[in-house]
């Protein structure tokens, strides 16, 4: 006797439907929203250290200019010296910092308070003159 090879016949793969088609979607959108998050995660700590780098360079170049103002402010002062003794201006210690005025001369007016109570919500109306 010979052997046959027998084998067993394939299940075949069922028609598409609307079903399956519905399924494959919502996988689809599992999936892209998944690897969505994970990359908008990346995206927001790419986004913190780059922030983190721009401070640190922003107060390196802050520490660096105020360094530059202080020395060319003591280079002023330093060069102007001898020209203010001679016009009789110089003082012994620096001008205390003043207050700026306003542009009228007058002072600010207050803050407007805000109005609590019962009627704070209404309007309030002229009364009309009677004839």
């Amino acid at each position: 006797m010979t052997a046959r090879n027998r084998t067993t016949p394939r299940a075949k793969a069922p028609e598409p439907n609307l079903r399956h088609v519905w399924l494959a979607g919502l996988g689809a959108v599992a999936i892209a929203r998944r690897r969505g998050a994970q990359r908008l995660t990346a995206a927001k700590q790419d986004i913190e250290r780059i922030a983190r780098q721009a401070q640190a360079t922003l107060r390196e170049v802050r520490a660096q200019g105020e360094a530059g103002v202080e020395k060319f402010s003591a280079d002023v002062e330093a060069r102007l010296a001898p020209v203010l003794e001679k016009l009789g201006l110089a003082s012994a210690r620096p001008a205390a910092k003043t207050r700026r005025k306003s542009a009228t001369g007058k002072p600010a007016r207050p803050a407007a308070r805000k109005r609590t109570g019962a009627g704070a919500g209404k309007a309030t109306t002229r009364k009309r003159a009677r004839a």
